[in-house]
């Protein structure tokens, strides 16, 4: 009988070291090949590293493939170490998007080198180069569908908290191939109007009408439109609706409910509104005031549309040191959310003679202010707002209200209306009417369809080229955020209507904030010291003074046994304080290092100790399973 070939143990050891070092690198590329390895876990405290929902339904849409150009220069030994870091934050959202995909975005990773086609390829894209030691470094995405096509010319880590919605924006853009109808009512004269005399130049377009022009299919509808088709206008512009009859708001109150979206800017005295010819008693002029006289109500706003904000904090300060306080310059501390995407990195905004919102009961949708005043706020009629008044606020009471400015409603609307349309009340109730038509149903929706917003701005003269552009030697350009709060508002309404109401990630790198607050607490503690020491050497100084000017005046200079004594105090003073600061500082090192030393041994020894003790429970299991048998 031949005997049973023996291994050697160490050769069986390493044969299963072997095996299991196959294991894990098979297992690795197994799973990072699968669906499986694109899965994760986010446990951080606001999900910053889970995509929106938002962008998870507008990649589950996508019909047609969208290439994604990634342009990094990798290579170049001049990339500043936080855009590498950013890098590779870029690399692992554009892999998570690529996935939620489902093959309908394909990455193409371009590192342009000089010279190369690389290179040339960004440069007809768009994408910026920055200049760093005589090269130029690329960082920056081009996304393109058929020919429609956007680009990030470059991908700022400052900008990180916005990444995901500029690119959930763009790829949303280029996929939708046509311009978004925009319906626009007003009785301003935005297009521009004829010369009223012979000899007169006619009036201009005004910019931001350009502008518009340019992004949208913009149609004029007047102020009695027919019939209002979310299907074909899916956003709807009101500037200054002066006039507004009820069966036009009845018509704006049936499109709302269909799912449309609704910007209006109303204006309680609006500056810009066309004056009527004094010769014809002020005929065929404009009145300043607009509003919506049932729909606010029934959406839960109010708004006084005969009085205009005057405001003590947010006040304009014009030439001649005249302040008026109704012309709003407001700053970030106006603007209600910091990660609010329409107000996004906003540092101006200039309302001359707003209006004011204010939220009521019985809305029934959701309400956010994202501009509002400060609460240093007097209520004034807007023909006095016109003129300057020193005194105002010395001889009126505020109101202590804040009031809204710039306002978003979300949700399902019910109707104004209850009773149907307006125009039917009209008819003679003692005119016999057909059989026919009094059996006609009233078939005006009472509720929404479908979930829908509204934008409430409550000033239209803000949009004017004075209040918002400056001609230069290139043209116009902004003065302030103005025409940027439009066209952003105009660019959430007219996108994917996911992207409605988003707001900016948080940031993925987060501050030491316990370290700062040990530095801080550092420096409170030692500034007592400090300041004590410091008074102590100012008095001695002042006694030596003393002493110098006494010798100066003849008088013979003996430093008595006190003097020298203070003097030699101070000296220890200062050894002594500059011991114990040493200590202090060394005593902050120690704290801080030995902080570190916790964090790190956390992250190295957590993972490790997690895989033993799972393999210790399976071990324990199996071993009490073979028992058993």
């Amino acid at each position: 009988m031949a005997k049973a070939k023996i291994t050697h143990p160490t050769f069986r050891a390493v044969l299963g070291i072997v095996a299991v070092i196959l294991i894990v690198v098979f297992s690795n590329w197994l799973v990072r090949s699968t669906t499986i390895g694109n899965r994760n876990i986010d446990l951080t405290e606001d999900k910053r590293h889970t995509l929106t929902e938002g962008t998870k339904a507008i990649l589950s849409e996508l019909e047609t493939p969208v290439i994604i150009r990634y342009y990094a220069t990798r290579k170049s030994e001049a990339m500043p170490r936080r855009i590498k870091n950013y890098m590779r934050k870029v690399d692992d959202l554009l892999k998570r998007y690529s996935h939620l995909a489902h093959g309908k975005i394909r990455i193409e990773h371009l590192d342009p080198q000089p010279d190369t086609d690389a290179e040339d390829s960004a440069n007809l894209d768009g994408i910026q180069g920055q200049r760093v030691n005589d090269e130029n470094l690329y960082f920056g995405l081009s996304i393109s569908c058929l020919d429609q096509q956007a680009k990030i010319p470059f991908l700022d880590p400052s900008g990180e908290t916005m990444l995901e919605y500029h690119l959930s924006s763009s790829i949303a853009n280029v996929s939708t191939f046509k311009k978004t109808t925009i319906g626009l009512m007003t009785t301003l004269p935005l297009a521009g109007s004829p010369a009223q005399q012979p000899g007169q130049q006619p009036q201009q377009p005004w910019i931001i009408y350009q502008h518009l022009q340019q992004r949208y299919d913009l149609q004029y509808l007047g102020m009695t439109p027919g019939e209002l088709d979310p299907e074909n206008t899916p956003v709807l512009l009101l500037i200054h609706p002066a006039g507004i009859t009820p069966q036009t708001e009845f018509q704006i109150d049936q499109y709302l409910l269909k799912g449309g979206i609704v910007v209006a800017c109303l204006d309680s005295f609006a500056l810009t509104a066309p004056q009527g010819d004094p010769r014809m008693r002020g005929m065929g002029g404009v009145p300043p005031s607009s509003s919506f006289t049932s729909l606010l109500s029934a959406w839960g706003i109010g708004m006084d549309s005969t009085s205009v904000i005057a405001d003590g904090k947010y006040a304009t300060d014009f030439g001649d040191n005249q302040r008026m306080y109704a012309h709003l310059s407001l700053n970030p501390e106006a603007i209600s959310s910091e990660d609010e995407i329409i107000t996004q990195g906003f540092e101006n905004l200039y309302f001359p003679l707003a209006g004011g919102f204010t939220i009521n009961d019985g809305g029934g949708v959701a309400i956010e202010t994202l501009v509002k005043s400060s609460k240093e706020v007097v209520l004034i009629p807007g023909v006095s707002a016109t003129r300057p008044d020193p005194g105002l606020f010395a001889r009126s009471t505020l109101t202590g209200k804040q009031y809204g400015i710039v306002m978003r409603l979300k949700g399902k609307f019910n109707t104004a209306f209850p009773d149907g349309d307006p125009s039917s009340k009209k008819e003679d109730p003692t005119q016999e009417k057909p059989t026919s038509e009094k059996q006609k149903p009233d078939t005006a929706l009472k509720t929404a369809e479908t979930e829908s917003s509204v934008y409430l701005i409550s000033d239209a003269d803000f949009l004017f080229d004075r209040a918002c552009f400056q001609q230069s030697g290139q043209g116009y350009v902004a003065v302030n955020n103005n025409a940027a709060l439009l066209q952003n508002i105009l660019d959430q309404c007219t996108g994917s209507k996911h992207l409605i109401g988003s707001r900016s990630r948080a940031a993925t790198t987060r501050p030491f904030t316990v370290v700062k607050e040990m530095e801080t607490e550092f420096e409170q503690e030692l500034r007592g010291e400090v300041e004590k020491a410091r008074k102590s050497m100012d008095d001695i100084v002042v006694q030596l003074q003393q002493l110098q000017a006494q010798k100066s005046q003849g008088k013979a200079l003996v430093l008595s046994q006190e003097q020298e004594q203070k003097i030699h105090e101070l000296q220890a003073q200062q050894i002594k304080l500059r011991r114990e600061l040493r200590e202090k500082q060394k005593g902050l090192r120690e704290k801080k290092d030995q902080l570190y030393s916790k964090i790190t041994w956390m992250t190295v020894a957590i993972t490790p100790a997690f895989i033993a003790l799972s393999g210790l429970g399976i071990w324990l299991i199996r071993r009490k399973t073979t028992r058993a048998i």
